[in-house]
């Protein structure tokens, strides 16, 4: 290193000391050293790979802003390990009776993306709908048995899948509060291993999430088609639990109908214990209306609760979101809190929401029902488990709104106008003989505004 290194990295660390205080520069700025510069490229030598990670992660803008400040102009900075710097930060850490900073420290929170507080197992309501998925993280949190790693959990979209996922990992935490916990989103990990690779740090992200106890992964259809990605994720799966640390993943779709995704990386998804999330059912959603009144403190009558439970039975996110406009609502206009005045609200919005029902509006409400996607039900396919969901939608389609049979039946696939007559004449028929299914289409045609005038 020489003299106008380190003289221009001592004016650096001055600069950046001054902004970020003294306890932070002494335990990350201190012990680093410029190694190297260029019209283009500092080389700065870090103790460890876990300061360097840190580093990245924090403090490059400062480094880099206070490096601009000192030469004149714009330079990218690298991060190399430096085992001489490792040596001189432990000597005089040891001399100061300071417990040093090693490369893997037991974490005292979690790392990766912030969780959300309210997110906890013990706000999660347990219904049939998702009894499974959460015993086995309850369980898995419990006792970090190695028979249900990895977890899989998957379901459409606003069932529980986020809440539940950190839950297990706020839970583990403080079950476990010595070992290292990473929660990140997989377009995070997507995004900061391309941003590595642009930067030429791959080695400081793979530290940063092959060194962990437990990895918790969420939307992990999100390396669908990135095939760089996906191979990135299969090493940092495959070194992790080959020295059996922990993997939670959660998905829209059960691993192997993830599209465009690899065959070696669908075996590992699958590899484990997977577990479906079904949108609530009707307990389900009762429960969570009372669960999140009480939080707030908030009267909900039983009789509003069972309005908003049949009404709103797409996802739990619907769910709450119906609940917070009725309370809202209630507050504003000073009127009694009834199951009337609930109706009215829940019309109000749907009216002011969209006007007429659309195609689009009636696939999706069905879709959310039945767990599936909208692109299942107007698809072509013929399998028997998109058939009722498919004869609802058509028949809720028909019933509802003004659309001709020729409309509703090119929207679902393509299909004739006796189709859809065929499609009308069998859900008829079935509903008188499965009570269930009539008070399912009468609750999406409350939701969906079909009662009235279209």
């Amino acid at each position: 290193m020489t003299i106008a290194c380190t003289s221009t990295w001592e004016a650096v660390q001055n600069d950046v000391g001054g902004k970020i205080g003294t306890k932070r520069y002494n335990l990350w700025i201190k012990h680093t050293a410029l190694k190297s510069i260029d019209e283009e490229t500092a080389v700065v030598g870090v103790p460890n790979l876990f300061i360097q990670a840190w580093l990245e992660k924090k403090f490059r803008k400062h480094l880099e802003d206070s490096l601009r400040h000192v030469v004149g102009r714009h330079i990218a900075l690298r991060f190399t390990v430096d085992g001489s710097l490792f040596r001189q930060m432990r000597l005089s850490q040891d001399e100061a009776g300071v417990t040093p900073l090693i490369s893997r420290p037991k974490a005292s929170a979690i790392r990766g993306s912030a969780l959300n507080p309210r997110y906890t197992l013990k706000r999660f309501v347990v219904g049939e709908c998702n009894r499974f998925a959460c015993e086995m993280a309850r369980t898995l949190a419990r006792t970090k048995s190695r028979d249900l790693n990895p977890l899989f959990i998957y379901g459409p979209v606003g069932v529980g899948k986020t809440h539940l996922l950190q839950g297990f990992a706020a839970e583990y935490k403080g079950r476990h509060p010595s070992e290292g916990v990473t929660y990140v989103t997989c377009e995070q990990f997507v995004n900061q291993f391309v941003s590595s690779i642009q930067r030429g740090h791959a080695d400081s992200f793979r530290s940063l999430y092959r060194n962990t106890d437990v990895l918790v992964v969420d939307d992990v259809q999100w390396l669908s088609g990135k095939k760089g990605s996906q191979q990135e994720f299969l090493h940092t799966f495959n070194a992790l639990t080959s020295r059996d640390r922990l993997v939670v993943m959660a998905g829209d779709s059960y691993p192997r109908e993830i599209t465009a995704t690899g065959a070696a990386v669908l075996d590992r998804l699958a590899s484990g214990i997977t577990a479906r999330i079904d949108p609530p059912d009707y307990n389900t959603r009762l429960g969570i209306i009372r669960a999140r009144a009480a939080e707030l403190k908030r009267h909900v009558p039983e009789g509003v609760a069972q309005l908003l439970a049949k009404r709103l039975t797409k996802n739990v996110r619907e769910l709450e979101g119906g609940l917070l406009k009725v309370l809202a609502f209630h507050s504003l206009l000073k009127k009694p809190l009834n199951e009337r005045s609930a109706a009215e609200i829940l019309r109000t919005e749907r009216v002011a929401a969209g006007g007429r029902t659309t195609l689009e509006t009636i696939v999706e409400a069905v879709a959310g029902h039945f767990g599936l996607s909208p692109q299942d039900i107007t698809s072509k396919r013929r399998t028997r488990s998109l058939c009722l969901p498919r004869h609802v939608a058509m028949y809720l389609a028909r019933r509802g709104t003004t659309y001709s049979l020729k409309e509703i039946g090119e929207h679902f696939g393509g299909r004739s106008h006796a189709a859809v007559l065929h499609a009308m004449s069998t859900t008829e028929k079935r509903t008188k003989s499965d009570p269930t299914l009539g008070e399912t289409i009468r609750s999406l045609q409350d939701t969906l505004g079909l009662n009235e005038t279209q």
